[in-house]
């Protein structure tokens, strides 16, 4: 088989695992998620009502109804405040604060809480090595910080790495960033592909 055949075969490969590799883990997490979501009340569901009258997905729903509860409760000022009052104790737990408090951010970038936090995507301007590179702003006040923290009129920005396999939070000056017309959503793409520009074509 000649050199030109060979490469041929090995774009059409790489083209099909472009389209196939993301769909199947895509639709893998997403069983995942919801199968666990399914056992975490399924069986609790067929002990109170019995296997016979179990109808696949309860434990789904009812996973869904409860987060929505409990964010109704956590809204609301008096049941809000009994539950972070809770919450607050238990972090004063070293092992609980270590495991919690960590997750309890990731979750947030989730929310809506952490989409106005991370509402500015911006340029990040190294002018001593001649480069830029893009960033996300996590912060613009410092009020409940000690006031030698932070110098004035400086922001937090988050500069993820390609792929996400990790990232780093500066504290800069605002006057070293200049703030770009994209969505979060697109910046953190970008971020993740390296910049590879995807082919409009593909699926």
């Amino acid at each position: 088989m000649s050199g030109e055949s060979m490469g041929l075969i090995n774009r059409l490969f790489w083209k099909g695992i472009i389209v196939v590799l993301p769909v199947t883990l895509t639709i893998y997490l997403v069983l995942v998620i919801l199968n666990k979501a399914e056992s975490l009340f399924g069986n609790f569901i067929k002990g109170l009502i019995g296997a016979h009258y179990y109808i696949p997905g309860l434990g789904i729903l009812v996973t869904v109804v409860l987060m929505i509860v409990v964010g109704i409760l956590v809204s609301n000022f008096i049941t809000g405040s009994v539950i972070r009052f809770f919450i607050f104790q238990f972090e004063k737990v070293p092992f609980f604060k270590a495991i919690y408090s960590p997750l309890r951010d990731l979750m947030s970038l989730f929310g809506g809480n952490a989409q106005n936090q991370m509402k500015k995507v911006v340029m990040v301007d190294f002018e001593k090595l001649g480069f830029r590179t893009i960033g996300l702003v996590t912060r613009e006040e410092f009020d409940d910080l000690p006031s030698n923290t932070v110098a004035n009129d400086t922001i937090a920005v988050y500069i993820p790495m390609s792929y996400m396999l990790g990232g780093f939070t500066a504290i800069m000056p605002r006057s070293a960033v200049v703030e770009v017309d994209i969505p979060v959503e697109r910046a953190i793409k970008l971020a993740i592909t390296g910049w590879i520009r995807a082919d409009k074509n593909a699926l």
